[in-house]
C-alpha cells in the first residue's frame, strides 16, 4: 500500500481522474447555470485562484527545498518549525488579501460582475492558501499521491454532490449558491487534508519543540513566489481580462474554450508530476546522462501525444463546448487558438522544472515577469476590440514566448536539446523510468 500510494503510477491515476472530474464537474456547473451565471462564478474563483497563490507566499514550494534535509538529518525541531510557521504566514497573508481585496470591491464595484459572488470567493482565498500548502507537506515528505487525491478526488465530488443537493432543494443553481457549496467542499477537503498531514509526519517531528528560522525561508520563498504568481497570472489573465470589459456569459464561454484546450497539456502536467522527483534527484547524484534522456523522455511522451489531443480538439471542439449547453459551441474560435499555445507548451517539454532543479529559477522568473507583462498588454489590447478570440490570441502569444525563452536558456546553460526527444525513438523505450518509484528516500519515524 506504501509503494502504491508514493508510486508514480498511482500520481498518474489521480491526475488523470482528478483531471477528468474537475472537467464534467464545470460541464455540469454551466448547464445548470447557464453562461452567465457560469461567467460570474468563473470570474471570482479565478481572481481566488490567483490570490490563494499570492498568500502562500512561495511557501509551498520551499518545502519541497527544506523538508527533505531536515528528514534526512532528522533535524524534527526544524521540521516542525516549518510545517507550523507556513502554515501561520499562509492562513495570515490570506486573511489579508481577502480583507484588502474586500475594501477595494466596496469602492470599486465592478459593473457587468455579481459583487455578492466576488466577496464569496474573495474569502475563500485562505483556506484555498492553505489547501495548497497542505497538499505540498504530504508531498514533500514524499506522499505523493496522498497529497494530490484529497484536492484533486475528494474536493470537486464534494463540490458536485452540495450543488446537486441546493438545486434540488432551490429549484435552481445560481453563482452564489455554487459559492456556498464550494465553501463546504473546501472546507471538508481541508480537514482531510490536515488530518493527513498529521499522520505523514514524523512522530518524532510531532513530539518536538519547533525550531523557527523564519528570515531563511522568507529569503527562499519570495523568488519562487514571483516565478509562481506570474504563472498563474499568465494562465488567468486572460480570463480575467475578458470579464473586466466583457459580459459575464461571455467569460463563461471563454472559461469552457480555455478548459477544453487545457485538455492538450494534461499529459505534459502528468508525467512532469512523475518525472520531476526523478530528474530531480539524477541531477543531485551528478547523473547528467540519466537526467537529460528523462527531460528528453518527457518531451517525446507529452508532445505526442498532446498532437493526438489537439487534433482532436480541432476537428470535435464544437460538439465537445456544446456539452456545456447551449450556445458555448461559439467559443470554438478561441479554443483553436489556444489548442496552439497548449501544443507548444507540451512540445517545449518541463522547462520551467528543469530551472527551477537546476538552479536556474531567478532566470525563470524573470522570463516569466515578461511574459507576464506582454500577455497583460496584449490582453488590454485586444479584449476590447476582439474579445475572447483576442484573449485568446494574447494567452498563446505569451506561452509561446515564456516556452521558447526558456527552451533557449535550457539549451545554452545545460546543453539539452529537448526538441530532439520528438524524433529520437530512443528517448520513447526510455519512458518507463517514468514509472519507477519518485525518489530512493524514505522519511524516517
Amino acid at each position: 500500500m506504501t509503494h502504491l500510494l508514493t508510486g508514480s503510477a498511482a500520481v498518474a491515476l489521480i491526475w488523470v481522474a482528478g483531471t477528468g472530474l474537475q472537467y464534467g464537474s464545470q460541464v455540469l456547473f454551466a448547464r445548470w447555470m447557464g453562461a452567465p451565471e457560469y461567467g460570474n462564478y468563473v470570474y471570482a474563483t479565478a481572481l481566488g485562484q490567483i490570490l490563494a497563490i499570492v498568500s502562500g507566499l512561495g511557501l509551498p514550494i520551499v518545502l519541497m527545498r527544506f523538508v527533505p534535509g531536515y528528514v534526512t538529518r532528522h533535524d524534527w525541531n526544524g521540521l516542525r518549525g516549518i510545517v507550523r510557521r507556513s502554515r501561520q504566514l499562509t492562513v495570515a497573508a490570506g486573511i489579508a488579501l481577502a480583507a484588502l481585496l474586500t475594501i477595494v470591491l466596496s469602492i470599486v464595484r465592478p459593473g457587468s460582475l455579481d459583487i455578492i459572488v466576488l466577496l464569496l470567493g474573495t474569502w475563500l482565498v485562505p483556506a484555498a492558501a492553505l489547501s495548497n500548502l497542505e497538499s505540498e507537506i504530504s508531498h514533500s515528505l514524499n506522499r505523493v499521491a496522498l497529497s494530490y487525491l484529497f484536492p484533486f478526488l475528494a474536493d470537486p465530488l464534494l463540490c458536485v454532490g452540495s450543488a446537486l443537493a441546493l438545486k434540488g432543494l432551490r429549484g435552481h443553481l445560481s453563482a452564489t449558491l455554487l459559492m456556498m457549496a464550494r465553501y463546504f467542499s473546501l472546507s471538508l477537503t481541508l480537514v482531510l487534508q490536515f488530518a493527513v498531514s498529521q499522520i505523514v509526519i514524523p512522530a518524532a517531528a510531532r513530539g518536538s519543540t519547533p525550531r523557527f528560522e523564519t528570515v531563511l525561508w522568507l529569503r527562499a520563498s519570495l523568488p519562487l513566489l514571483l516565478m509562481t504568481g506570474c504563472y498563474v497570472v499568465l494562465s488567468r489573465a486572460d480570463l480575467l481580462t475578458l470579464g473586466l470589459f466583457r459580459p459575464p456569459g461571455e467569460a463563461g464561454l471563454y472559461s469552457a474554450a480555455a478548459r477544453t484546450a487545457g485538455l492538450g497539456s494534461l499529459v505534459l502536467s502528468v508525467v512532469n508530476a512523475m518525472g520531476g522527483p526523478i530528474m530531480s534527484e539524477a541531477w543531485s547524484r551528478g547523473d547528467r546522462t540519466r537526467f537529460d534522456l528523462l527531460a528528453r523522455t518527457i518531451v517525446a511522451v507529452a508532445g505526442w501525444a498532446s498532437l493526438g489531443v489537439a487534433l482532436v480538439l480541432w476537428t470535435g471542439g464544437s460538439r465537445i463546448l456544446a456539452m456545456f449547453g447551449p450556445g458555448f459551441s461559439a467559443g470554438y474560435g478561441a479554443l483553436a487558438i489556444l489548442v496552439v499555445g497548449n501544443l507548444v507548451n507540451s512540445a517545449a517539454g518541463p522547462v520551467a522544472t528543469l530551472a527551477t532543479i537546476t538552479g536556474r529559477g531567478d532566470a525563470a522568473a524573470k522570463i516569466f515577469a515578461w511574459a507576464t507583462l506582454a500577455d497583460l498588454v496584449l490582453c488590454i489590447l485586444l479584449v476590447p476590440r476582439l474579445g475572447s478570440v483576442g484573449a485568446a490570441v494574447a494567452t498563446a502569444a505569451s506561452m509561446c514566448l515564456w516556452n521558447a525563452w526558456l527552451n533557449r536558456v535550457i539549451s545554452r546553460d545545460l546543453g539539452i536539446r529537448l526538441s530532439g526527444g520528438l524524433t529520437d525513438r530512443r528517448t520513447l523505450k526510455a519512458a518507463s523510468l517514468l514509472f519507477r518509484p519518485t525518489s530512493s528516500w524514505k522519511p524516517a519515524e
